[in-house]
């Protein structure tokens, strides 16, 4: 499978947001993140960084 961490970047550094992302959507301003359970979260930020091969996305908060 081909899920993803997400992770968000601040001034404190990163941190997991969520496990197992298998979708992510940017919509009215705010990036929409559903999990392969369908939990859904949405943040204010823009997606910095993604990394095949480690299976993370990392996104720095607005």
């Amino acid at each position: 499978m081909c899920e993803s961490n997400v992770y968000v970047c601040d001034d404190e550094g990163d941190r997991l947001v969520m496990e197992d992302a298998v979708l992510l959507e940017e919509e009215d301003g705010k990036i929409k993140i559903t999990d392969i359970l369908g939990e859904v979260k949405e943040l204010e930020g823009d997606v910095e960084e993604i990394t095949f091969l480690e299976h993370k996305i990392v996104i720095r908060e607005r």
